[in-house]
């Protein structure tokens, strides 16, 4: 009872820490970054995630305070918790997302994500790569291969739903590196999963748009755009 007791009263400090993290970052003191740094390496699983939950909601606004952990997450992206391995990605895209020069150079060890065997972590992949994007789309240049695969995953309920929006995401930053994506894009509009024939609906428009302002300014011209 003593143990429940206390591993309840840890849940609770990390979860006090995550709302602090998002809604008032400047109360997150040394104390609560210690706490995190000293039990993110707990054999507790649900401790551990909660923590990478905490690490995100402190990243997307102050990521130099728990950057000495993203290596930690990294590192977990190989746990065999899938909780762990999602939350840890949840953590890698807020803060990248904030601060690229934290995870710029370990993009592939996140892409690699894409042959997870949990859907949920495959779809916190597609995930942190937009919150990632958003800041500098240009870093998954080489890697668009990959996520035209994705768009055939078996998984219905979470990776179909949301891969159509990284290359929404990519499209609005630099839409030439996805604009030889329309065609197989175009392709999903007729899919079964309807969630997902909104988001590529959504995601062509952006990318179309993206290619007309390049083209009026000569950067693309329009051998995918009709």
């Amino acid at each position: 009872m003593k143990i429940e007791r206390e591993n309840k009263e840890l849940l609770q400090k990390i979860k006090t820490i995550s709302r602090k993290g998002f809604n008032n970052i400047e109360t997150i003191n040394d104390e609560d970054i210690d706490f995190l740094t000293q039990n993110i390496k707990s054999t507790d699983k649900e401790l551990v995630e909660k923590i990478y939950w905490a690490i995100g909601q402190i990243g997307i606004n102050k990521p130099d305070k728990i950057e000495h952990l993203i290596n930690y997450a990294f590192e977990d992206l190989e746990n065999e918790c899938p909780k762990i391995r999602e939350n840890a990605l949840f953590a890698i895209g807020r803060t990248g997302r904030k601060d690229i020069t934290l995870i710029e150079d370990k993009i592939n060890k996140i892409v690699k994500m894409n042959k997870d065997e949990n859907a949920r972590v495959r779809m916190a992949m597609i995930w942190a790569c937009e919150n990632i994007a958003n800041n500098k789309a240009s870093l998954f240049e080489h890697y668009i291969e990959i996520f035209e695969e994705m768009l055939n995953d078996d998984d219905e309920q979470y990776v179909k739903k949301e891969i159509p929006e990284i290359f929404r995401i990519i499209g609005k930053y630099n839409p030439e590196l996805v604009e030889k994506s329309l065609d197989k894009l175009r392709k999903k509009l007729n899919d079964k999963n309807k969630v997902m024939r909104i988001h590529i609906n959504g995601a062509i428009k952006v990318i179309e748009k993206g290619i007309l302002k390049n083209i009026e300014i000569g950067n693309i011209n329009k051998r995918n755009f009709t």
